[in-house]
């Protein structure tokens, strides 16, 4: 899907409508281990198509995508107003050999760094939501904005996951 990075915002915010960002973030581990219970590695190491990702590659690319959040997170906290920089997730695909990786490795991996992230932010102050970096593609993003882009990154990648498994 080739889009810009104001059209990605738009599309990963609309699936937030009505929904509290960190409850959508609090049952993505669970949710996603509801999904993958009982299928086998190989089914999900399995693209749906040469340019899709699998469910394993989703869910690992998850688990890294929690380490950027959390990174981009502590970093605003600790330097407010600095510059954020873009990561292309492809080249993260194949550079980081997603094809290679443990489904439940990077499903535990997703939860134990959720879990951190998560209990991070439960430790904010109101002041410290607002405070911001400067996104190298989609310019300033407040700590509250990039909740709200990880939980409709989450439900992105979800629905992805359902609509794979369900072609099985």
């Amino acid at each position: 899907m080739n889009e810009t990075p104001q059209q990605y915002t738009q599309r990963i915010l609309s699936y937030t409508e009505g929904k509290e960002p960190l409850a959508v973030q609090t049952a993505t581990a669970d949710r996603l281990a509801q999904l993958i219970e009982g299928v086998s590695a190989s089914e999900l190491r399995r693209r749906p198509a040469p340019e899709k990702w699998s469910v394993s590659e989703i869910i690992a690319h998850l688990a890294d995508g929690e380490i950027v959040g959390g990174f981009r997170v502590r970093f605003i906290l600790g330097s407010p107003g600095a510059p954020i920089v873009a990561y292309d997730q492809d080249q993260w695909v194949t550079s980081g050999h997603y094809e290679k990786r443990d489904p439940q490795n990077s499903l535990e991996l997703f939860r134990v760094l959720r879990e951190a992230n998560l209990a991070l932010l439960d430790s904010l102050t109101p002041e410290q939501w607002t405070q911001y970096g400067i996104h190298s593609e989609r310019g300033q993003e407040s700590i509250e904005h990039i909740v709200r882009m990880f939980a409709g990154h989450d439900i992105n990648h979800l629905q992805q996951i359902e609509k794979i498994l369900a072609r099985k």
